[in-house]
């Protein structure tokens, strides 16, 4: 497809060597089409069930396993011109062409011939299961090899060649069962039963087969696009002489050129006149073209900005673009109207007590506005809550989303025990925190965001002044309850939640609070009862960054500082509890950790990251926390605080991650300068990603 469009074999071959085409495969986007000013949770789920609703509310799995909307808008720009010139006849590209699709529903093969050279392309691509399939002329169609996988009749019915060349590089029946590595082979042959295999036989002893050995590679190993290529040159190069004596007719290269620049020279628009939306209502439409500049022409790169703007909310992600010209040069997009319910199913498996399940839901619907529903459960020995938040989202070219959220949040720090180490955790400590809020929030630019909230929250922390359990003791209880006030500036296009290795990430926040704090003395306080009313702001900047040397290496650097006055709480052991955390290791906020935690602080952190593989990482961090201030008192004392402008803690952390599709795989060694948490290790499946304390 791409050579009748008028691309050289040497560009084509440089495609498919590149990191584009690759990036293209993994649904990665270009950090210049970003949108990144949308704070979305990031969930510790394992496996995603997408659901359709039709206008019955009858409900239907999505079949796409693979984000493809990368993809789809980069085919469509490279083959903008070639679509466009040859006016829908694939006769009259640089070479014709054909595409071969197949229609389930009717169980035939379909020959492509015209129409929009994109899209039959795309629908060529559609091997069921991995991509979604492509509507063209009103049918939905699938990888032509379904029905027929090396179209050598076509070719000769459509063409009356002289010489056909085929060429296998398709997996094949094994005439022998493979023992020694079945089970290697089998995801993939799952993935491609479906399709039709190879048949040389309908060839011509005066045509030319060429059978590229191929089976030690996966059909998905676009990483190792130059090693296949190599076979398959030498496999041609071996052939060259059948293939020179089999082929009577020559043309120079001189010649063959100046055709590719008489087509490419071929006048096209290259300007869109109008937006056209197929699928939704007249209202929902209206939806999606106001975030384009519809009202006056633009080029692909406008459209494709705004497409990758409209999809940064993945309600849109399955939209399907392309482009047609009927009377006017309209740049179209595609899509399904009905309700989405997506079901996350997932979690994290450690060595300490502090593993979790994970069910959350996420309801999205369109009409005039954008309405989506959240919620999401954890439940485990250490962590439990319940999230909600119900997002609506005002249409234009700078979207305005308002509602409610709720969190409810249980910790539990008492006996955390570590099946590594088998040492038990003996902070006695259990925090309940819930929080209701209203939040407001609109995009500033394309990479940051602004927000408020308002919120009512209302804790209580039961806790000891000791670190020794008595069986007698009745805990310390320090209540909150009122109102938080907050204004952030955010963004965030880190590649993963946990463990990144590229991307960035920045929060500012100005927080206010005014809340009523009731201290209830247990019998390791000798302070009374005292019920008050104390407010408090907190200004705070978080920064992540990485620089990438080569593809092997990146290093990342955290900026963390804040200032607040807030007042001492209770004792000197519920003012350390309620101060703001740093959290730099995958498990710190299973831990408290009194060295890192202070109302005014600035820390800094060094990650290493080296890539091992594609998915493998080895990862050296350092951190160095500095607290301003020191409280002085006794645990069952009212503390105060002074001033001291260089008072260090360290922490640091080495191991190896793997990011799998459930997650991220890891074993780490930490450290911490802390006492009684100096030195441990970790062993996790799945991210350890939890709900934020209604404090922090």
């Amino acid at each position: 497809g791409f050579y009748a469009a008028g691309y050289t074999p040497d560009q084509i071959k440089n495609l498919a060597f590149s990191q584009d085409l690759q990036d293209w495969v993994d649904g990665v986007i270009d950090e210049k089409y970003q949108y990144s000013y949308d704070e979305n949770l990031p969930d510790p789920s394992w496996l995603k069930v997408k659901l359709n609703f039709d206008s019955a509310f009858e409900s239907s799995i999505d079949p796409s396993l693979d984000r493809d909307f990368v993809l789809n808008i980069n085919l469509a720009q490279r083959l903008q011109h070639a679509s466009y010139v040859c006016h829908g006849d694939f006769d009259s590209l640089f070479v014709p062409f054909r595409a071969m699709a197949s229609n389930i529903f009717m169980e035939k093969q379909v020959i492509l011939d015209s129409g929009v050279l994109y899209e039959s392309i795309r629908s060529s691509m559609a091997i069921p299961l991995l991509y979604r399939p492509v509507r063209v002329n009103g049918e939905l169609l699938f990888d032509g090899g379904v029905y027929n996988n090396f179209p050598i009749s076509t070719a000769k019915d459509e063409f009356k060649p002289d010489v056909v060349i085929g060429v296998n590089v398709g997996s094949k029946v094994l005439k022998e069962y493979p023992k020694d590595n079945d089970e290697e082979l089998l995801a993939e042959s799952l993935l491609f039963f479906m399709l039709n295999k190879g048949d040389p036989s309908k060839l011509d002893s005066t045509d030319v087969f060429i059978d590229v050995k191929l089976s030690k590679y996966s059909t998905l190993d676009f990483e190792k696009a130059k090693e296949i290529y190599e076979v398959g040159y030498q496999t041609t190069i071996n052939q060259i002489e059948e293939i020179q004596n089999k082929i009577n007719r020559r043309v120079n290269a001189a010649t063959l050129q100046e055709k590719r620049v008489a087509f490419l020279n071929k006048p096209m628009r290259h300007y869109f006149d109008t937006v056209e939306v197929d699928g939704f209502s007249e209202k929902t439409s209206q939806y999606i073209t106001s975030i384009f500049d519809k009202d006056k022409s633009f080029e692909f790169e406008q459209a494709k900005k705004a497409y990758f703007r409209l999809i940064d909310n993945d309600y849109f992600i399955n939209i399907f673009p392309s482009y047609s010209n009927n009377g006017r040069y309209a740049f179209r997009l595609s899509g399904n109207p009905n309700p989405r319910l997506k079901a996350k199913i997932g979690g994290s498996l450690t060595s300490r007590n502090i593993s979790f399940m994970y069910l959350g839901f996420d309801f999205k619907r369109l009409s005039r506005i954008l309405e989506e529903y959240e919620i999401d459960v954890f439940a485990g020995p250490f962590y439990e809550s319940l999230y909600f938040k119900n997002r609506l989202t005002l249409p234009g070219k700078r979207p305005f989303s308002f509602g409610p959220t709720i969190t409810l949040n249980h910790r539990d720090f008492l006996n955390l025990a570590d099946y590594l180490l088998g040492e038990p955790d003996l902070t006695i400590l259990d925090r309940v925190d819930r929080k209701m809020g209203l939040f407001f929030g609109f995009p500033l630019n394309r990479k940051y965001g602004l927000s408020a909230e308002a919120s009512y929250i209302l804790n209580k922390d039961k806790f000891s002044n000791e670190t020794q359990i008595n069986t007698n003791e009745n805990f310390d209880e320090l209540e909150l309850e009122g109102l938080r006030l907050e204004t952030r500036l955010y963004h965030d296009n880190l590649n993963y939640p946990q463990f990144a290795s590229s991307g960035s990430k920045l929060e500012i926040a100005l927080n206010q609070f005014i809340v009523e704090s009731n201290y209830i003395p247990g019998t390791t306080s000798s302070i009374n009862a005292s019920v008050e009313n104390v407010n408090w702001f907190a200004a705070k900047i978080a920064s992540e960054k990485y620089y990438n040397f080569g593809r092997t290496y990146s290093l990342g650097t955290v900026v963390e500082a804040q200032y607040s006055n807030q007042p001492a709480l209770g004792t000197t052991s519920s003012t350390i509890i309620n101060s703001t955390g740093f959290y730099p290791l995958q498990d710190s906020k299973t831990i408290l950790l009194e060295n890192f935690r202070a109302r005014q602080f600035v820390a800094l952190g060094l990650k290493n990251v080296w890539s091992l593989s594609k998915n493998l990482q080895f990862r050296l961090e350092g951190y160095v926390f500095n607290d301003t201030e020191y409280l002085v008192g006794a645990n069952n004392e009212s503390p105060s605080f002074h001033r001291d402008w260089i008072n260090p803690s360290y922490a640091a952390t080495s191991g190896f991650v793997y990011h799998s599709f459930i997650g991220s795989l890891g074993i780490h060694v930490n450290y911490y300068d802390d006492a009684q948490h100096q030195w441990g290790a970790l062993l996790h499946i799945g991210y350890l990603l939890f709900n934020d304390h209604s404090l922090e």
